[in-house]
């Protein structure tokens, strides 16, 4: 709150606390009140002063309502939905009690009560953008594409400027392989706001679908270059550069991502398969392992090492060598170079460096 304003708000607390405490049966005094709280970011006040209200009118609508919105703003979302219900209850036509049910809903991947509360939104009123988009993005949680692109176009068709839906139109393009239709939303979005950088990193995954890995690896650049701290981002930039077969290029990403998340077991199996591109054996074994360790039913990573010739128990995250024709003559050597380990990963490091994406 900016101090002119906390002053303006201030000023009106006191004032509408001044007429409730002459006449505590005051019921828009008590709803101002509320609403100047909520506005102050006092929201435990704000609870109580619409509880006063509801007190003296348990049918007021907008007591309900301001209620459930302070509620939702201080992350009591159960009792937050209760009171919307109880806004609706009395006022079975207000609109934004069901765009708040709908986008709490959608917030807790309860889709299809989301899709009930915004169908009767829009229902009710047919130029609500908002509600169309949580519509066509609760359409595309539940990968119904069709009901999602009508959902999402009429919410571009009422605001032309909503990068988000033309994201989440991507989307519902892509869950129906229209690569082409998709590209063509993701553009209008960055247009709006270039500064999104998961618009980037949907483009680069779409580029590797449609195998144009250079143009994904320039697209997951762009993302890390706007959110250099998000991990998943340097996860996906290395795969790409692991579909380039760009090894060293891929170490560099996924150890950045694994310094920013570390127990990412994604992260740690596809550095397994760049290690092993460069033929380091042992650091191939290494990353596998630690996959299994962080996600022991990645099935992938043990048939990796069982084709390394390591033993690998289905239920559990054991692993032993087995001295097949493949290994029993490199036991010594395998046994240097993990007492090695260490040095071996400063020098990887070392010789890796001008290879880190800046």
């Amino acid at each position: 709150m900016k101090g002119e304003d906390s002053f303006y708000l201030e000023d009106h607390i006191e004032t509408y606390l001044k007429a409730v405490k002459n006449n505590p049966q005051d019921i828009w005094s008590l709803i101002r009140l509320g609403y100047t709280y909520t506005r102050a970011n006092k929201y435990k006040d704000a609870i109580e002063a619409y509880k006063k209200a509801i007190n003296v009118d348990p049918s007021m609508y907008l007591a309900h309502y301001g209620l459930g919105y302070s509620y939702m703003k201080d992350r009591c979302a159960k009792e937050a939905e209760e009171s919307f219900k109880e806004a609706i209850k009395y006022n079975p036509k207000y609109i934004q009690a069901y765009y708040r049910l709908g986008y709490i809903a959608c917030e807790q991947h309860r889709y299809e009560d989301a899709v009930g509360y915004l169908t009767k939104l829009v229902e009710l009123e047919k130029e609500h953008a908002k509600g169309h988009f949580l519509l066509g993005k609760s359409y595309n949680a539940l990968q119904k594409w069709d009901l999602a692109i009508d959902a999402l176009n009429k919410a571009v068709g009422l605001n032309p400027k909503f990068e988000f839906a033309w994201y989440q139109l991507s989307l519902a393009y892509t869950g129906k392989n229209q690569y082409d239709l998709a590209m063509e939303m993701l553009h209008k979005a960055v247009e709006i706001n270039p500064g999104l950088e998961y618009i980037y990193d949907q483009m680069g995954k779409i580029y590797l679908k449609t195998k144009r890995v250079k143009e994904a690896i320039e697209m997951h650049k762009k993302a890390v270059e706007v959110a250099p701290k998000l991990a998943y981002l340097w996860k996906n930039l290395g795969v790409a550069y692991l579909r380039e077969k760009k090894y060293p290029e891929a170490i560099a990403s996924l150890k950045k991502s694994l310094e920013l998340q570390k127990n990412n077991g994604t992260s740690h199996y596809y550095l397994a398969y760049s290690y092993q591109g460069l033929g380091e054996h042992e650091l191939s074994i290494k990353h596998f392992k630690e996959t299994l360790r962080l996600l022991p039913n990645h099935q992938k990573a043990r048939q990796q090492l069982e084709k390394m010739g390591l033993s690998v128990a289905p239920d559990c995250d054991c692993i032993e060598s087995k001295p097949t024709e493949n290994t029993k003559n490199n036991t010594r050597a395998d046994i240097f170079l993990c007492e090695s380990m260490d040095e071996k990963l400063k020098q990887l490091r070392k010789r890796w460096r001008e290879y880190s994406p800046s």
